[in-house]
């Protein structure tokens, strides 16, 4: 069994004789008489146990992959949150199958007993849980019938600010959503609405925003909670009776270019080279044929833009091809050269900033240092190990994106055979970025 010591200590402990040593000391004797095996040993020196942003926690739970069992002398040594300490033990541990043990508490996961009290545990934090949902349900439920909107964050809608507490209207905001109301029962079309508005000066909205805005009752004057109306306390905008007919021309009148962006092959990959904005992918059904092609967003919704791009649009099949093709030739023309790594080992660096932070610990316990000098230092190496736990982080991903010959071999025969979702996920594994200036296309590859 491959062990994971976790040891977690604040200055103030150590007269407490929770220090580094005491703790190692204990858990090392544990795993002796268990005949289990230390994997690492994980030390937060000078951190809280009220939060999870410590160090080298999150370096334990990056290796969970790694190990068997996560040990600790005591259970608050992991966590003094309860909600924490479940959330680690349940949403980690187990599911990654990796057993917890407290030799202080005697609570162990791997037996039968270690694993009932588990659940008592959690039965009670999920009763918390359900008890503080429930009663913030009941609360908002009450605001909503009382008139007031909820469940808004800090999000203020179009036409609205708060003050006190209550949407008050902007009316530079709500004159442009009358107009919208007013201009969609005229067109029927909200791409012909954003057009008109940015003819008349006003500043133009994303599409999906004045969607939002034609389908939404509070603008009539109501507050909404859990799929229920409330008459609100806010001034409406606009009546009710607009606020149906429109509701009715959206429901009939959908627009011949509805539901033509479809998933591509290529979703969020292609930028422009002109412009900077993305390109989105296009249907469309125009006789004699039906095509699909990829066009920039500025130049698709020309309205929400100071001026329209006129980069290339790319038909969808030919796009594709070309990039096949291209990785084709990667893979069976050309010798790819495994980038040579110099590979560091950071967990010995760690170690030792560890050993530093025991030694200080230590110095301060004896009489040695005042605890302004310890936490001044403390802090400086925690700093320095954070460092070095990120080029760690840094190291594993740049090893992690290392493609090999075969491996592209592989990818480019899969893309002939695999369903689309699979292809799909191959394409954004190995392409970083598209970008497209006219006829000109350049592929900037994950490797």
């Amino acid at each position: 069994m491959r062990v994971a010591l976790y040891i977690r200590v604040s200055t103030q402990e150590q007269v407490e004789n929770y220090s580094i040593e005491a703790q190692r000391e204990r858990l090392e004797a544990y795993c002796k008489s268990k005949g289990w095996t230390i994997h690492d040993v994980y030390i937060d020196g000078g951190y809280s146990g009220a939060t999870l942003d410590r160090p080298d926690l999150q370096r334990m739970l990056n290796d969970l992959d790694k190990i068997d069992i996560v040990m600790v002398y005591r259970l608050d040594r992991l966590s003094r949150s309860q909600r924490d300490t479940l959330t680690l033990i349940e949403e980690y541990f187990l599911k990654n199958n990796v057993d917890f043990v407290s030799i202080t508490e005697t609570l162990d996961t791997s037996t039968p007993f270690g694993k009932a009290m588990i659940g008592i545990l959690s039965v009670f934090a999920q009763l918390e849980r359900e008890t503080i949902a429930e009663r913030m349900r009941m609360g908002h439920i009450k605001r909503a019938q009382e008139g007031y909107r909820v469940m808004g964050g800090d999000y203020d809608p179009a036409g609205y600010k708060r003050e006190n507490g209550e949407l008050v209207v902007i009316e530079e905001e709500a004159e442009h959503i009358r107009l919208a109301y007013d201009l969609y029962e005229q067109y029927n079309s909200i791409t012909k609405v954003q057009k008109r508005l940015k003819e008349l000066g006003y500043k133009v909205w994303r599409f999906r925003r004045y969607r939002d805005i034609l389908s939404n009752k509070l603008y009539c004057g109501y507050v909404s909670f859990a799929g229920n109306y409330y008459k609100g306390l806010h001034p409406a905008i606009i009546s009710e009776e607009q606020y149906d007919r429109v509701q009715m021309l959206l429901s009939r009148h959908k627009g011949k270019n509805a539901n033509k962006a479809k998933e591509s092959l290529f979703s969020g990959l292609i930028v422009c080279g002109k412009c900077g904005e993305p390109y989105v992918s296009y249907h469309s059904n125009d006789k004699p044929k039906k095509y699909k092609y990829y066009i920039c967003r500025a130049k698709r919704f020309p309205s929400e833009y100071e001026k329209k791009c006129e980069n290339d649009n790319w038909n969808q099949e030919k796009l594709e091809k070309l990039i096949t093709n291209e990785l084709h030739t990667l893979a069976f023309e050309k010798q790819i050269k495994t980038r040579e790594t110099n590979i560091l080992d950071y967990d010995k660096q760690i170690k030792k900033v560890d050993s530093k932070i025991e030694r200080l610990i230590n110095l301060y316990v004896d009489g040695n240092i005042d605890k302004k000098l310890l936490d001044k230092q403390i802090d400086k190496l925690n700093q320095e190990k954070q460092a070095i736990i990120e080029q760690k982080k840094l190291q594993e991903n740049d090893l992690a994106f290392n493609v090999t010959l075969e491996q592209l071999q592989n990818y480019t025969l899969d893309l002939s055979n695999v369903q689309f979702s699979d292809k799909q996920a191959i394409i954004q594994k190995l392409i970083r970025r598209i970008t497209i200036d006219g006829k000109n296309v350049q592929i900037e590859w994950s490797f």
